[in-house]
């Protein structure tokens, strides 16, 4: 089935002391998304930055019983930061409620690292004339999850 509603798009951008490597490591630490966001259970082929891979694909459903939503992904390309070269990930949102794709970017620097999110994210039933409330409620609430998967060791 698909989305027939419009596309929000939205950037969230964070430097961070953290080195680059395990800035990655904990924002790709999928159980740890399980207990920081609310009501958000993920399941998948694989849960942790090792173990991502192409190909892997994954479920964050959020919600209680019968009023949850699924958020179908797949890892479309990964490749981890490397010395000086950032890591930079690839996932397509694929359910029937939610649509799009995210891009994640960490990038070294000599203090730490900056980390940048991209997203294009569609929600079935909400009309393209609310995509500017989206992304902004989309972008407050992914910051707030980046920062706490960063405070996380």
């Amino acid at each position: 089935m698909r989305n027939t509603g419009g596309m929000a798009r939205f950037e969230v951008t964070i430097v961070s002391s953290l080195p680059a490597a395990e800035a990655w490591r904990r924002i790709l630490d999928l159980r740890a998304h399980s207990e920081v966001i609310p009501l958000t259970t993920v399941r998948g082929d694989a849960l942790d930055a090792a173990s991502l891979a192409p190909g892997a694909r994954f479920v964050a459903r959020t919600g209680v019983g019968p009023l949850a939503v699924d958020d179908a992904m797949v890892v479309e390309a990964y490749t981890p930061p490397t010395g000086h070269d950032p890591g930079v990930a690839h996932l397509r949102k694929e359910g029937r409620a939610v649509t799009g794709n995210l891009t994640l970017r960490v990038a070294p620097t000599a203090d730490g690292c900056v980390v940048t999110w991209k997203q294009r994210i569609g929600v079935r039933g909400v009309p393209s004339v609310a995509d500017a409330v989206v992304a902004r409620v989309a972008r407050s609430a992914y910051r707030r999850t980046l920062l706490e998967l960063l405070r996380r060791s």
